[in-house]
């Protein structure tokens, strides 16, 4: 099992246990990717946030199981910790979708530009702008697809990436099938890139599909 940059709080898909969501610490800097519904009570229980200078927050897209408990750690942040969280989103209702779930404009800012982040376009479902991005961390290149129904969008950035975190599926339709991605999946590995596997829908039948040729996250 390949040691992930990437800690993970939850990795399964919509209508499991624990949205996905991952971590990532930089000294005084709390990077969090997407904030479903069941992520805050992780968080609260996990972490001093007092600790962090920074807190950061890439919100892919608009889902409940991405952003679904975002304004509820927004609030949390800003008035327990007296924080103010840095949104980092290209999703073009981010404001009106965290206004009418009630987090007030002065606790957040909303940025869709960032230094060392590329948000890529991607296909998941109608009417809903999705995105996974590029983000450099430890001297590391890492590319995120967020929930995507392919791979094409992500190919150009995977040339010289360290790591890669992709949506799997059973199902497919508006998520990447398994099945059908495995064998470029495995060209990408073959060409020095670290695949992991996320936002699964059912692990069991997945692992048996993969058998151990690729890595999965591993949660916190």
């Amino acid at each position: 099992m390949k040691k992930s940059t990437l800690t993970f709080l939850g990795k399964d898909s919509g209508f499991g246990e624990k949205n996905t969501s991952a971590f990532y610490e930089d000294g005084k800097n709390f990077f969090l990717i997407d904030c479903g519904y069941t992520v805050f009570n992780i968080l609260k229980k996990k972490f001093d946030f007092k600790r962090y200078e920074n807190i950061y927050v890439i919100i892919t897209h608009l889902h409940g199981d991405h952003a679904g408990s975002l304004s509820h750690f927004i609030l949390y942040l800003w008035f327990l910790y007296h924080k103010k969280t840095i949104v980092l989103s290209h999703c073009i209702h981010i404001k009106e979708y965290l206004a009418m779930t009630g987090a007030p404009e002065e606790a957040y800012t909303v940025n869709s530009g960032f230094d060392e982040i590329e948000f890529i376009p991607t296909k998941h479902v109608p009417k809903m702008d999705c995105y996974g991005f590029q983000i450099q961390l430890q001297e590391k290149k890492i590319v995120y697809t967020g929930d995507t129904a392919e791979l094409k969008p992500f190919l150009p950035y995977l040339k010289d990436a360290d790591e890669f975190y992709t949506d799997a599926s059973i199902e497919g339709t508006i998520h990447l099938k398994i099945e059908d991605a495995l064998p470029e999946l495995l060209q990408i590995q073959e060409n020095h890139t670290d695949v992991f596997l996320m936002h699964l829908d059912n692990e069991i039948t997945i692992r048996e599909i993969v058998q151990d040729k690729l890595s999965f996250v591993k949660e916190l």
